[in-house]
């Protein structure tokens, strides 16, 4: 069973290697290893820098936390409240109010009481949050896109990997 490895600094080989089918041999992904720390970090910084990029590139003046917050409210069926964005984003729930204050008042967002807990806000984006997120995945889609032309082509059984990561970082507070 052929395994792959990351191991920063190997010459000539961008880091990447593999184990040439030998059998026996540990998955590092398994074990926590640190050269599979330093991957992971490295696919958890990567994507913060395009993010960035991306903001920039499409004119939007969003803070990282702000955008994140974007992203949750986008991703919910039926947005989101502030309690579930300070989850999200790592904060307390007063902070995240003001963040979202601020987001209302740019017209990014659209903030009421939720029906069935009076006690909850309930946040939606605007037309112009919809559209700045689309505006921003579009870039960051493209520079990643980028990125990955200039890479050999995955294999199916990477590609599967890197979709579970994915997910599992997704849904990871």
């Amino acid at each position: 069973m052929e395994c792959i490895c990351y191991a920063p600094g190997m010459a000539g080989t961008g880091g990447i290697a593999t184990t040439g089918g030998r059998t026996g041999t540990r998955s590092v992904a398994a074990t926590g290893e640190p050269a599979t720390l330093d991957a992971l970090e490295s696919l958890a910084i990567g994507p913060v820098a395009v993010t960035t990029l991306a903001l920039a590139q499409a004119r939007v003046e969003l803070t990282f936390a702000q955008w994140r917050a974007l992203m949750v409210v986008a991703e919910g069926a039926d947005g989101a409240t502030v309690s579930e964005i300070a989850v999200a984003i790592g904060s307390a729930t007063s902070p995240a109010s003001r963040l979202v204050t601020r987001m209302r008042d740019r017209g990014l967002v659209l903030t009421w009481k939720d029906a069935r807990d009076h006690r909850a806000t309930r946040v939606h984006l605007s037309e112009r949050g919809w559209a700045v997120r689309d505006r921003v995945v579009a870039r960051r889609r493209e520079l990643l896109g980028s990125t990955l032309r200039q890479q050999p082509p995955l294999s199916p059984p990477v590609a599967l990997i890197l979709a579970q990561l994915g997910q599992a970082m997704r849904t990871t507070p």
